[in-house]
């Protein structure tokens, strides 16, 4: 948790069903790179790593000391600091940088308040399940010049684009009907 004076040490041990206080907030960022990531504060602070591998929470923006890099263990996360050193958690509440190597009191369980899954639906997903008519339409808004206002859409029947679908050549049809109407600048 983090506290008032800056300083960062261990909560209390709560249940799986209770949710965290406000201090025991913690906000993940992306970092330099995709195995980093800098930790705020519910205070509005990064946690920082000083030279001696302690970790407070006062700093205003993002720096080397700032990142921490993440890796996984046995279904744990592990935190390595900017001094090549693990994130400890130590029997006494306090937390710093000062393993050089992996142990049972390096490995953290991060629980998130998003869903740990999410579906996203693809884009050929929402072909196979729209209205072919809303799609064409929505296609040729990206890529049709609007000098005069007014959509041109091709007045072929969309038996064609239903057929395309069924054999799986539904952008290529798309783009066939654009060349025929010739109303926009990327096809040709």
């Amino acid at each position: 948790m983090a506290c008032e004076d800056a300083t960062v040490a261990l909560g209390d041990v709560r249940e799986q069903h209770e949710g965290p206080e406000n201090a025991e907030i913690f906000t993940a960022l992306p970092g330099s790179a995709a195995d980093k990531l800098a930790i705020k504060t519910g205070y509005d602070k990064f946690l920082s790593v000083a030279l001696d591998g302690s970790i407070s929470g006062r700093s205003e923006a993002i720096g080397t000391r700032e990142e921490f890099q993440i890796s996984f263990d046995d279904g744990f996360q592990v935190l390595k600091g900017c001094n090549g050193r693990y994130v400890t958690f130590n029997t006494d509440g306090s937390i710093g940088c000062t393993s050089e190597e992996i142990k049972e009191n390096n490995k953290v369980l991060v629980r998130t308040r998003g869903d740990k899954e999410r579906k996203v639906e693809t884009l050929a997903e929402k072909e196979k399940r729209g209205n072919v008519r809303e799609y064409e339409t929505n296609y040729v808004k990206m890529y049709q010049k609007f000098q005069d206002k007014k959509l041109k859409i091709s007045t072929n029947c969309v038996k064609d684009l239903k057929a395309a679908r069924k054999e799986g050549r539904f952008h290529e049809e798309m783009l066939d009907r654009r060349e025929k109407m010739k109303s926009d600048r990327y096809c040709m």
